[in-house]
């Protein structure tokens, strides 16, 4: 079963930060999943939210900032003394870093840019030759498509939180390799029909012991979770 850091290590260390991913990797976790949004001068850049006021020391959209603004924000601090002065990543230097570390399961969280954003994706990643070490992932069906478009040869998995209607036809137009389901909506028949046609089940977030057991039953593929101590047990 593939273990999936969700956000990095982020139980352990400021997420989506080059820290939370060193701490996925000395756990044992072979990838990890992140979020992609693009700043005003369009580099794409590490960050779950639209806002970067959770998250760091400054406040407003991530959008409207250019990379240098950005890259004066600490990033770490609010999760401990210890991380003051971790920065929000560019997908860039996370390529780099991951080289040889771990795989990159990218997802797409941009709303309001999101061909723009997958436009620079491609620059970076197919710059980067990297294709071979990163899946893809959004919640939106036209962000697949896009991605598609972009990156002929792209793993992409579709991330699901309420049902996977609509899964075959993707599967078929746009050569889905992965479904990523909610934890909630895991089930074996799920499970056996992402197998019939050839998906990977990549599930999230699953922090619990006794769950990881249970999909591990499921013979799941995958499993995302905030706190990777829980596949040292």
């Amino acid at each position: 079963m593939i273990r999936f850091a969700h956000r990095g290590a982020s139980a352990l260390a400021p997420e989506n930060t080059l820290a939370a991913f060193q701490a996925a990797v000395d756990r044992g976790c072979s990838w990890i999943e992140t979020d992609l949004r693009l700043t005003a001068d369009d580099v794409p850049v590490l960050l779950h939210d639209a806002s970067v006021e959770r998250t760091t020391s400054g406040r407003g959209d991530v959008g409207k900032m250019p990379l240098a603004q950005v890259n004066r924000l600490d990033a770490g601090g609010w999760c401990g003394r210890r991380f003051r002065g971790e920065r929000i990543p560019t997908l860039a230097e996370t390529l780099e870093w991951s080289r040889g570390r771990c795989g990159l399961n990218l997802e797409i969280k941009e709303e309001l840019r999101p061909g723009d954003l997958i436009e620079q994706i491609a620059r970076v990643v197919g710059g980067e030759r990297a294709l071979d070490r990163v899946l893809f992932s959004s919640f939106r069906a036209a962000d697949v498509r896009r991605l598609r478009g972009a990156l002929l040869r792209a793993r992409i998995a579709w991330l699901v939180s309420r049902n996977s209607r609509g899964l075959a036809a993707l599967v078929k137009s746009e050569a889905i390799s992965a479904l990523h389901p909610k934890d909630a909506l895991v089930s074996r028949r799920i499970v056996r029909r992402c197998h019939r046609l050839g998906l990977g089940v990549h599930v999230w977030v699953v922090n619990r012991r006794a769950r990881l057991l249970e999909l591990e039953s499921m013979q799941v593929d995958g499993v995302m979770t905030d706190d990777p101590r829980i596949f040292q047990a």
